[in-house]
């Protein structure tokens, strides 16, 4: 019963929509007369059909508005995210750049600084970090194509890196000081106190500093420095008074532990240069 109701007033509606058109199109060709009394008539009975059907029809318009605010709003908003992403890019990229700048630069002071050049110095950038504090070890981008060789000592803007352990074509693994199988001979650049730099067992991101002969004499705050081959029985691959680090806690206890704080972070390594050339023992 109701789908008949419903029926019967959609063709009413349709019927009224029809003679509408009709009438419209009659009324071109009429100025007045009876035609236009039943025009008038019928626009009398049409009007408020046709105000009830704009008023429900003005929430779907509404539907529909907003609906197109929305697509037109998530595609600025996606546009936007792009852009961002691309700026950010960029600013990294310049970053980037900045950073390699910088530490060129201070690899140059450094080379200039202990005379390196004779040393065969190669620049290089690290291409694989440590996957975490208990790994020590990282992987260069310059390999036996461009001189680097395994025992080849390496170090970055601020100090004593490490050796190279694995060399291939185009790339190389450096084997960080802070490991436990590595020893570098050192000297405190205030004292001239030897030692050998190893890693802190238990400390990963420490170093210390044994068998010195006076460790008494060892203070918190001095530098501590590559001794070089001419100074020890032939155990170190660095050149002389390479920066290792910062006495961080002495003793006064012959064959105590004296802790040392890196000079290089080594748990973010960027630019690096290797020796190729340093005269072997």
């Amino acid at each position: 019963m109701h789908d008949k109701t419903v029926r019967r007033r959609r063709a009413v509606l349709a019927l009224l929509v029809v003679i509408s058109l009709i009438l419209i199109t009659a009324s071109f060709g009429s100025g007045g007369g009876a035609l236009h009394t039943v025009q008038s008539g019928f626009l009398d009975v049409v009007s408020p059909v046709e105000t009830v059907a704009s008023k429900a029809l003005t929430p779907v318009h509404d539907l529909i508005s907003a609906i197109d605010d929305v697509v037109h709003t998530s595609g600025q908003r996606n546009q936007l995210r792009r852009e961002l992403a691309a700026a950010n890019k960029q600013i990294a990229s310049l970053e980037a750049g900045k950073q390699s700048k910088s530490d060129s630069s201070k690899l140059h002071h450094l080379d200039t600084t202990l005379q390196l050049q004779p040393d065969g110095p190669v620049n290089a950038s690290v291409i694989g970090q440590p996957a975490s504090i208990f790994v020590s070890a990282v992987t260069i981008d310059a390999g036996l194509g461009a001189g680097v060789h395994v025992n080849d000592p390496v170090i970055d803007p601020d100090g004593v890196v490490g050796i190279v352990t694995t060399a291939a074509a185009d790339s190389a693994v450096v084997t960080l000081i802070n490991d436990p199988s590595s020893g570098v001979t050192a000297r405190d650049a205030a004292t001239r106190e030897i030692g050998v730099i190893a890693q802190k067992p238990g400390s990963p991101s420490e170093l210390q500093m044994q068998y010195v002969s006076r460790p008494s004499r060892v203070k918190v705050g001095d530098l501590i420095v590559t001794a070089g081959e001419q100074d020890t029985d032939g155990a170190s691959f660095f050149p002389a008074d390479v920066p290792i680090g910062i006495v961080k806690q002495s003793t006064s206890t012959a064959g105590g532990v004296i802790t040392v704080s890196p000079a290089a972070d080594l748990s973010s390594l960027g630019s690096v240069q290797v020796l190729t050339a340093v005269p072997r023992p």
